[in-house]
């Protein structure tokens, strides 16, 4: 009897501890309604002792850029013209016109600058290599490999990104030697196309689209009761409800985007999450992105082994690296690569990590089986595979998904979160040889 309450009680606590709050968390954070847009967090972590007598020599690296501009520059056009509508009404209030002034402002901080890094990101990136420096201080400071190779996809996000990790690095440690590398060749690693197919689940043909008598007409009903947000900043809430035709959504998403770009360009001092949206609102707008990106770039039931499929090529480049870095004689101390969200969140999920419980569900319940973008695939991501080694040669591998250590759900091991390269090689291979 004892036993079956101790066994209630962990599943229990289990139960209660994937299934975090999401309220509570965006409560605590509201940036973390951005998804994948939400800056970089860093939260305090352990290591595990490496085995008696085993210590890091190498490591294999690959990294998101860090926090960056809009890819374009008009995503609030549609609240810009809203709030224009609402002041040529004469029911604007102080509170909306404000909030106007900040959606424009940063909309105009875009222009030029579409895609590429921010300051933030710069910081992000410096921060994660300093925090690695200090952390392996046994793989940098070996007057035998001291050998790092750099490569970037060929955006300029992740090429600054590149600069600034590595400047971090030779920031602490002086006499690594670095190779830059960025060009198209590279590309089919770094940043590997989604366009393809597992073998045997190539999608069927899409249905024609239904012709234009049977598309619902009008504004069509909002998905969510927008009157208090409005109540803030109009004078006149039935009269800005019916100059929306009923249905403000898109107008407040544009405000929500521009709300989600101030975390990225905090050198504005803007808030509009904080001041204008309650938690509800925002776990509103989270909930159909965070399902998206699951199913766009994880391991959906729905569209899972295509993504994991077109991840082989960069996952393969890892195997491939770590095999030439492990030979005698190698001088390398750090294959370093830099990239995209669509790259390390499909390896991860090809590796069986991109669920803390390595879970598969269909994408609309990602947000019910607390699989968070903003846990998952922030800025700056990251994947850091830390190689160890005894006087005897014996290799030992632990992963690090944003700094932390995971363990893969499908591969056993006596020393997790370490495990016996060889194993962990075998494995890698036998997803990489997808037949």
């Amino acid at each position: 009897m004892k036993n079956l309450l101790t066994t209630l009680v962990l599943i229990a606590l289990t139960f209660s501890l994937n299934a975090q709050d999401i309220k509570a968390l965006i409560e605590a954070n509201p940036d973390r309604a951005a998804n994948n847009m939400h800056s970089y967090e860093f939260c305090e972590i352990k290591d595990t002792p490496a085995p008696k007598g085993f210590k890091p020599f190498y490591v294999a690296h690959y990294g998101r850029h860090g926090s960056r501009f809009e890819q374009n520059s008009t995503f609030a056009n549609r609240s810009i013209r809203g709030f224009q509508m609402l002041d040529s009404l004469k029911i604007l209030n102080a509170a909306g016109k404000q909030l106007w002034e900040d959606v424009a402002a940063v909309q105009k901080e875009h222009v030029g600058m579409e895609g590429s890094l921010t300051p933030r990101g710069a910081r992000e990136h410096r921060q994660i290599a300093a925090r690695l420096a200090a952390r392996y201080p046994e793989v940098f400071k070996n007057k035998d490999r001291n050998e790092v190779d750099a490569f970037s996809s060929t955006s300029q996000r992740c090429i600054v990104s590149m600069a600034n990790f590595s400047y971090g690095l030779k920031e602490a440690y002086p006499q690594l030697d670095f190779t830059f590398t960025s060009a198209e060749k590279f590309m089919a690693f770094i940043n590997p196309s989604l366009r393809v197919f597992a073998p045997g689940n190539e999608p069927a043909p899409r249905p024609s689209a239904p012709s234009p008598s049977v598309r619902p007409s009008g504004p069509g009903t909002p998905g969510y009761d927008f009157t208090r947000f409005l109540s803030q900043i109009v004078t006149d809430v039935p009269a800005a409800m019916k100059a929306f035709e009923g249905n403000p959504e898109s107008f407040v998403r544009g405000i929500f985007s521009a709300g989600s770009y101030c975390q990225l360009i905090d050198y504005l001092g803007i808030e509009i999450f904080r001041k204008f949206f309650t938690t509800e609102e925002l776990v509103y707008f989270w909930a159909s992105g965070n399902d998206s990106i699951y199913r766009m770039w994880a391991a959906s039931v729905e569209t899972g082994d295509n993504v994991k499929y077109a991840a082989r090529p960069l996952l393969n480049n890892f195997v491939e690296k770590a095999d030439a870095a492990l030979k005698d004689g190698s001088h390398r101390a750090a294959d370093l690569r830099f990239g995209h969200d669509t790259a390390i969140l499909p390896m991860f999920a090809l590796i069986g990590i991109d669920d803390p419980q390595g879970r598969r569900f269909p994408y609309k319940e990602a947000h019910e089986n607390a699989w968070y973008a903003f846990f998952q695939i922030p800025m700056g991501t990251n994947c850091q595979m830390i190689f160890y080694k005894d006087k005897k040669g014996e290799v030992l591998t632990k992963i690090l998904y944003n700094e932390a250590e995971v363990s893969i759900p499908a591969l056993k091991s006596d020393i997790a979160p370490y495990y016996r390269w060889d194993e962990l090689r075998a494995y890698f291979q036998k997803l990489i040889d997808w037949k």
